[in-house]
């Protein structure tokens, strides 16, 4: 019974000793906790479970989108130095033409109408009223005529026929020559002259003229004070009684102009 009662002693007092060691071991854990510190809870001995991680979905691979090929730039060609324009060469001053010279001879001729194939395939053209030929029978060149079968009302209405010079020249002197019989020659006419073929000069002029009517080819051979230009315009300012068939014209044979 003794010994019984020993080892239960001795058992108790190992019980106590082991209680002991746990109070002391927790009284240094909880001096060694910094302030405030929340005592964590003794683990349980079972694992909690935790949720397996949700499979994050892959990530799509971006679709990229074919870019167009960027073209390369177009070179800009180099600026080339600027070419030096020469200085305006001055024209040659023209010999002075020789007093008494027929200028008309050559010069470029403009007229306010002309007419159709059938009277220039007898010799009706503007270029025959300069070209140095007149009554003559053996040469294709009547001379100038207006436009035929056009006018049958205005005996006023103005025709022209213009001669521009090769060169500026002083002239005091130019012929008229009627086709041959007096032809359709206007009653009443000017002579003008201008440098620049837009201002002009009346150095001349002929009214109530009755050649056509004669059936007179003289020509008018009109003389003025020199005067320098380079444009001549022979300018009708009435014409002659229309005949049925062709109506107002205005012909002329030759013009002539003279140097001074």
């Amino acid at each position: 019974m003794k010994i019984k009662n020993i080892a239960r002693i001795l058992i108790l007092a190992a019980v106590l000793m082991i209680a002991l060691s746990a109070c002391t071991a927790n009284v240094e854990q909880d001096e060694n906790k910094p302030e405030g510190a929340t005592a964590v809870p003794a683990a349980t001995d079972a694992a909690t479970e935790r949720p397996a991680p949700t499979e994050l979905p892959a990530t799509q691979e971006p679709v990229i989108t074919d870019v167009p090929a960027t073209e390369a730039p177009t070179e800009v060609p180099a600026t080339e130095a600027p070419t030096e324009v020469p200085a305006p060469t001055e024209e040659p001053t023209a010999a002075p033409v020789e007093s008494g010279t027929n200028v008309a001879i050559g010069a470029e001729v403009d007229v306010s109408t002309t007419t159709g194939e059938s009277h220039v395939s007898i010799g009706f053209m503007p270029e025959a009223i300069n070209d140095g030929y007149y009554y003559d029978p053996n040469v294709p060149s009547v001379g100038w005529t207006t436009n035929v079968g056009e006018n049958y009302e205005d005996p006023e209405q103005e025709e022209w026929a213009e001669l521009k010079l090769a060169q500026i020249t002083s002239i005091n002197k130019i012929i008229v020559y009627p086709v041959v019989n007096g032809g359709r020659f206007p009653v009443a006419f000017k002579l003008q002259v201008s440098l620049d073929g837009k201002n002009y000069t009346t150095v001349a002029e002929v009214k109530d003229n009755s050649r056509f009517e004669d059936k007179d080819d003289t020509p008018f051979e009109l003389e003025f004070e020199a005067v320098t230009c380079r444009f001549v315009k022979f300018l009708a300012t009435e014409l002659c009684d229309p005949s049925p068939a062709d109506g107002y014209l205005c012909q002329v044979a030759e013009i002539e102009i003279y140097a001074a």
